[in-house]
């Protein structure tokens, strides 16, 4: 695109951008916090769905990545990706087909379990075609998600252990009670400590049932970088650590002045003296997946400004206690209040270093939901 090298301010908007020194320094912060405790990141590009994202996380000694559904991962082998986890319920007949056709693809691939009706759709499948497939049993920790219970998991892996083409590597559970009900880092760290003996626990009672236990898998934002050595887990999977967003800085395990992720908006009225009007709205800014923050958008540039009303279009933002007012015309950064949901509304994110356009990325698995 014709914009790389111009400034910001040359972006028409509503436009996502990522200050590409922010982001470098959370990757490498939390990658080398993470194998320094002789754990393996395998990260979730759910958060960001980039490719070019992706690859930069593997450089920096991810072992792979993870994925939601079928569709991200069909994107992440496309560019090159080789070691894919899918940690979602995948169920049905078009499902089987298409994970097959991705197994084709990749050197490894791997699929967490927490039905036997799931696990017998993928068993069929893939003993028919003749493959192999490597599982992880999925356990609820307490999140109260998906996952077998604790006490049902050593029948539910006797029952997947005899069914043809599966073979159980480990256990993964996304037990996110122990980060996002947590506040500060030090309620995060004994999170990250309980969250690892809970599920290495459920993972010594496989092993002692005879089953691999070769991964234990569990891992969030909020607990990334805060996970000690011995803690019980073997791998974890975090997404947002790449941008972290205004829900990451309210729970403590991100300082504003490290999220990477903004909305470039522009303010196309003051109707009052409190109230200015930005051009991004429920298709601009994210919705939260639960009320973590008091807002739809912090403005870093301009304390105490607050988007605190989001229509199709249109983005309220209050301004009777910032530091300024806001003109007509005028672009602003706006903190989206959770990063997942907001880059999953954008066709392409502009990747900037100081002030200045350097890439433009297409965000390749956005709108890939099945």
């Amino acid at each position: 695109m014709t914009i790389i090298g111009e400034p910001i301010e040359a972006i028409d908007t509503p436009a996502l951008t990522v200050d590409l020194n922010l982001m470098e320094a959370n990757i490498d912060r939390i990658h080398r916090a993470t194998l320094g405790a002789g754990i393996e990141l395998r990260p979730h590009i759910k958060s960001h769905k980039t490719p070019e994202i992706a690859q930069m996380q593997v450089r920096a000694g991810a072992t792979g990545v993870t994925c939601a559904k079928i569709g991200e991962a069909e994107v992440m082998a496309t560019a090159g990706i080789e070691d894919i986890f899918i940690a979602y319920c995948l169920v049905g007949e078009g499902k089987m087909r298409r994970l097959l056709a991705l197994a084709r693809r990749l050197p490894r691939l791997s699929i967490s379990l927490e039905s036997i009706e799931a696990a017998e759709q993928a068993s069929r499948a893939f003993a028919d075609a003749g493959l192999d497939l490597d599982v992880m049993i999925e356990v609820d920790a307490g999140a109260g998600r998906t996952g077998v219970q604790p006490e049902d998991a050593v029948a539910f892996a006797d029952r997947v252990a005899e069914m043809p083409a599966l073979r159980i590597v480990g256990v993964m559970s996304y037990a996110s009670h122990f980060a996002y009900a947590r506040r500060g880092e030090e309620e995060l760290v004994a999170g990250a400590a309980e969250e690892g003996r809970v599920i290495a626990q459920i993972a010594r009672t496989l092993s002692d049932a005879g089953h691999e236990m070769s991964r234990i898998s569990g891992g969030s934002t909020p607990t990334a970088g805060r996970y000690q050595r011995g803690c019980g887990l073997t791998e974890i999977r975090p997404g947002t650590y790449v941008f972290y967003d205004r829900n990451q800085v309210d729970i403590g395990s991100a300082r504003m002045e490290q999220v990477a992720l903004s909305v470039l908006a522009t303010v196309v009225a003051t109707p009052t003296g409190e109230r200015a009007i930005i051009d991004a709205g429920t298709k601009g800014l994210a919705q939260q997946v639960g009320q973590v923050s008091d807002g739809y958008g912090w403005l870093p540039d301009v304390p105490g400004a607050l988007v605190y009303k989001i229509n199709d279009e249109h983005g309220f933002v209050d301004v009777s206690e910032a530091e300024r007012r806001l003109a007509i015309g005028e672009k602003v950064r706006v903190i989206p209040a959770r990063a997942p949901t907001c880059v999953n509304l954008y066709d392409w994110i502009y990747a900037i270093r100081d002030g200045v356009v350097e890439d433009v990325w297409r965000i390749a698995a956005r709108g890939r939901n099945t």
